[in-house]
């Protein structure tokens, strides 16, 4: 774990032998002889999120690739040869580290071919089944360069191996995304404490970043973020516009704490808040509790799915979307693209979720509203938070 010597949040060794034994119990019941990685930035990092799992290496969009053999030592691939140098100081998980020269498909030939591993059957992370990515993220001239290396081998995709073990988060795990959510929380107050009228959105952006680098956080991170007369388009993109009275600031805050991702909201309203606003708030609110007490280890995501959608109507309003998604080092399971696809998934003990039930007015066309929610982890008792702040909409002062 992280402490003041160390360069960045790192895990234990012991994390690492129950996390490769796992995945590795996995590949011996799909028949895989290796795991191939491919670096992807995609998506603040989330699309590298399988690879850093199996190397803990990454973070302000360094690249890295993994050979992971069923037996034998895990091989690492990154740029350059100073890149060897910053990760053999950083991290004490892997000890062959190779430079690519950022031809990552020759790194991994050379690699599988001392594994001699040219008839084995070789899982290819990414190539498909990624949740925000299910058409895959691997570039398609680095699988045909294997392909060609390794005529008589066997290419699959082998997503799954990873991401469902990624899902059950350790107590280590839990940890980390613990403290980013202090550190998102931390981000959200200094935010709202210099939002006044007159100044910038973009401002208030680059505070949001600052608080998080300051206190041990890393880029890229995910910020949605909207400011304006509602309903405040949420999106990426800060503008130099100056906040007036009456805006509402809409935003999901993400910060990253070795990689490992927390979330929360922190709308606010440059004046006094609306009535409407506020019941539709408290209404999104009393539904997060709710569902927290209703989400346990074994009920099925859909059977919550549909209790949110009661409890919606019940007070009077139309439901946003679904009301949560698995967060770890990216899009982790338990998730909920569409609700055919989740009629038999259940929830687990340790499986950590952005809860945030949304609500809107029901004769409103837009999908504009209020939700309440958090980052927390399921135990068998229901969802525990691990957030310390009210949740709330904020009132800011008028000049």
């Amino acid at each position: 774990m992280a402490n003041e010597s160390t360069l960045i949040p790192t895990f234990s060794l012991a994390e690492r032998d129950r996390r490769w034994g796992l995945v590795r119990e996995r590949m011996k019941k799909a028949g895989l002889d290796c795991l191939v990685g491919f670096p992807n930035g995609g998506r603040f990092e989330q699309l590298q999120a399988n690879t850093r799992y199996l190397t803990q290496m990454g973070g302000f969009a360094c690249e890295i690739g993994v050979a992971f053999p069923l037996d034998g030592e895990v091989t690492a691939f990154v740029q350059s040869p100073r890149d060897i140098v910053w990760w053999k100081r950083a991290q004490s998980w892997i000890g062959d580290l190779r430079n690519c020269r950022r031809l990552w498909s020759e790194g991994m030939i050379a690699r599988l071919k001392e594994l001699k591993l040219d008839r084995a059957r070789i899982g290819i992370i990414g190539l498909s089944g990624l949740i925000r990515a299910p058409e895959g993220v691997v570039a398609w001239g680095m699988v045909e360069r294997l392909k060609a290396a390794f005529p008589h081998a066997e290419f699959v995709s082998a997503t799954e191996a990873v991401l469902e073990t990624r899902a059950v988060k350790s107590a280590e795990e839990i940890g980390f995304i613990q403290e980013a959510e202090r550190l998102a929380e931390l981000a959200a107050e200094a935010m709202l404490a210099i939002a006044r009228e007159g100044v910038p959105e973009n401002v208030l952006y680059a505070e949001l970043v600052r608080v998080m680098l300051a206190n041990g956080g890393e880029l890229p991170t995910m910020i949605y973020w909207g400011a304006g007369p509602w309903p405040a388009s949420e999106h990426l993109v800060p503008s130099t516009r100056r906040i007036e009275k009456g805006d509402v600031l809409s935003n999901e805050i993400e910060a990253k704490y070795g990689g490992y991702i927390a979330q929360v909201a922190a709308p606010a309203v440059v004046g006094p808040i609306p009535r409407e606003r506020h019941a539709m708030f408290e209404a999104a609110l009393r539904i997060f509790h709710q569902l927290s007490t209703q989400i346990r280890p074994g009920v099925p995501l859909a059977e919550i799915g549909h209790a949110y959608q009661a409890m919606v109507q019940e007070a009077g309003f139309k439901p946003m979307s679904w009301p949560f998604h698995g967060r770890g080092l990216g899009d982790d399971h338990p998730a909920m693209p569409n609700a055919a696809a989740a009629q038999e998934a259940v929830f687990a003990e340790n499986h950590v979720i952005i809860l945030k039930p949304g609500v809107a007015l029901p004769n409103d066309a837009r999908d504009a509203g209020e939700r309440a929610g958090d980052t927390v982890v399921i135990t068998r008792d229901g969802c525990r938070r691990l957030g310390q702040r009210p949740l709330r909409v904020s009132e800011i002062p008028l000049l």
